[in-house]
């Protein structure tokens, strides 16, 4: 059985607003080569223009040479040590030209922070509240988050159905760590406000904290997000 021909599936890199994916196919020679060589003309080579994918837009088409050698000979008795076969590596690039998919995909992020974000703002400190109501607040609030973060999760899981990358993390995988740790970092403080609060801490004062950092926490992750398209963009 000779060297066939393979089609790698469509590898997509930095998913996001600049996605950019790599479709590669290898031919290999019918001959070994010692009685047939191939060669690439790139100067000639170019992609049929007829042939488009919807949402995707060609930016590179180029052949590359190899050679590969096999241990087997493939019953042919005059090589000796395997046999050696050229091969032409199809190479082409492709770019989004469509953003739906990214904001299909990171539109529940933003979400479950803005909902987590409100959650640490709707009662204030300057309001007349009872103790009880306001712990009351602490508690609903982890009830919020953890459902956040379940969101969050199951997004994840749906993205990497549609997204698939061989070269690491995506762009689409960084965000959701980042609100993964916005989320978490949120049940940390409000934890930490509920036991101030349990072990006679003053509840004003824990709200007073809780909104700064709401604030604080809010402004961090615009900036990460935002870094981290930025980063994609000159990849």
């Amino acid at each position: 059985m000779r060297p066939r021909d393979r089609s790698h599936p469509l590898q997509e890199g930095n998913t996001g607003p600049y996605d950019h994916a790599l479709a590669a196919r290898r031919r290999p020679s019918p001959q070994d080569t010692g009685h047939f060589r191939l060669t690439v003309d790139n100067a000639d080579a170019q992609a049929n223009p007829d042939v488009r994918l919807q949402g995707w837009r060609l930016t590179g088409f180029r052949l590359v040479s190899a050679t590969k050698h096999y241990t087997t000979t493939y019953g042919d008795r005059t090589l000796r040590n395997g046999s050696t076969y050229d091969q032409i590596h199809i190479r082409i690039g492709l770019e989004r030209s469509a953003l739906t998919v990214f904001w299909k995909l990171t539109i529940p992020l933003y979400l479950a922070v803005l909902i987590a974000v409100a959650t640490f703002l709707v009662s204030s400190r300057h309001e007349e509240l009872e103790t009880t109501a306001r712990l009351e607040g602490i508690h609903n609030r982890l009830g919020v988050l953890g459902g956040g973060l379940f969101v969050v999760v199951l997004n994840l899981q749906q993205a990497n159905d549609v997204v698939t990358s061989t070269t690491g993390l995506t762009l689409i995988d960084w965000l959701h760590i980042v609100t993964l740790v916005f989320l978490l970092l949120a049940v940390a403080g409000t934890v930490l406000a509920w036991r101030w609060t349990s072990q006679g801490g003053s509840v004003t004062q824990a709200e007073r904290v809780s909104h700064r950092g709401a604030w604080y926490g809010l402004a961090a992750y615009v900036v990460a997000c935002a870094a981290l398209v930025l980063l994609a963009a000159f990849d």
